[in-house]
C-alpha cells in the first residue's frame, strides 16, 4: 500500500480553488439541488449542469456543454460567483428548467435552436 500526498499547488491554484468553491456555494444557494459541476481549465471557469450536459450529449452528440467565464486575477470570488449565478439561471431557462430548487424537470431543446454542421463553420 502506498501513501498519496495531495499538494495545494501554487498561490494561483489555491485562489482558483477558493473561487470555484464560492461559485459552487452560490449556485447551490440560488439553485438548490441542481447538479452543478464547477472547474477551472487554464484561466477560465467552466460551469456545467450535469442534466443539461447529458441532454446535449444525447441529442447533439457533443460532450462538455456548459458556460465559460473568463477569469482574471482582478475578479473577486464574489464577482465571479455573481456572474456564474446569472449565467446559470440563463442556461436553466434556455433549456426549459425553472430557476430555483431542482424538481427533476427534464431539459428541452432551446427555442429557436438551429444545429450548425461543423463543415459550415468558417
Amino acid at each position: 500500500m502506498s501513501d498519496i500526498i495531495i499538494e495545494r499547488g501554487d498561490k494561483d491554484e489555491a485562489l482558483d480553488l477558493y473561487k470555484a468553491r464560492q461559485v459552487g456555494e452560490t449556485l447551490a444557494k440560488h439553485y438548490p439541488g441542481h447538479p452543478w459541476v464547477v472547474s477551472f481549465q487554464g484561466r477560465v471557469l467552466i460551469v456545467r449542469h450535469h442534466e443539461i450536459n447529458e441532454f446535449v450529449r444525447t441529442h447533439l452528440g457533443r460532450d462538455g456543454f456548459g458556460f465559460v467565464l473568463h477569469h482574471l486575477r482582478s475578479f473577486s470570488a464574489t464577482q465571479l460567483a455573481h456572474d456564474a449565478m446569472i449565467a446559470g439561471g440563463q442556461m436553466l431557462e434556455a433549456f426549459g428548467i425553472p430557476r430555483g430548487a431542482y424538481r427533476g424537470v427534464e431539459p428541452v431543446m432551446p427555442a429557436g435552436f438551429q444545429y450548425k454542421r461543423p463543415e459550415t463553420f468558417t
